[in-house]
């Protein structure tokens, strides 16, 4: 079952490529720009220190959106140019977003900057982009 799911056609039109790939980007802009006090999508947090759950919780959030961004922009960008390049776009532009929106995150309300943050999307960019280089090159 898992070598058939793994044979899927990563080749559909280029524009389900890049609609998926921007609105993928859209929705990770607009969660980690949002007010925790007053979000767009999802609950308000609760004032003060969250606890370690929700630490954790928002982690593996990073996690998974900086994966999708790195795997979904190589994937749009795969069919315009090569592979190698692709790749390198996809995790210069991943970075460039989670550079901006770390930064930008210190003008929103209820919500700072963190250098944790920053390491764990780099770290899940570069890992994310050795797991593309051994399985699609």
């Amino acid at each position: 079952m898992v070598d058939a799911m793994m044979n899927i056609d990563l080749h559909p039109h280029p524009a389900l490529r890049w609609f998926c790939t921007l609105a993928w980007t859209a929705l990770v802009l607009v969660t980690l720009l949002q007010s925790s006090s007053q979000p767009v999508i999802g609950p308000a947090a609760p004032p003060g220190e969250p606890p370690l759950e929700r630490e954790i919780l928002l982690t593996v959030g990073h996690v998974v959106a900086f994966a999708g961004l790195t795997l979904l922009w190589w994937w749009g960008l795969s069919a315009h140019t090569t592979s190698p390049s692709a790749l390198l776009m996809a995790v210069l532009i991943a970075l460039l977003i989670g550079i901006f929106s770390e930064l930008a995150q210190a003008n929103v309300p209820d919500r700072a900057a963190s250098w944790f943050d920053l390491l764990v999307n780099g770290l899940t960019i570069g890992a994310t982009a050795w797991w593309i280089r051994q399985r699609f090159f």
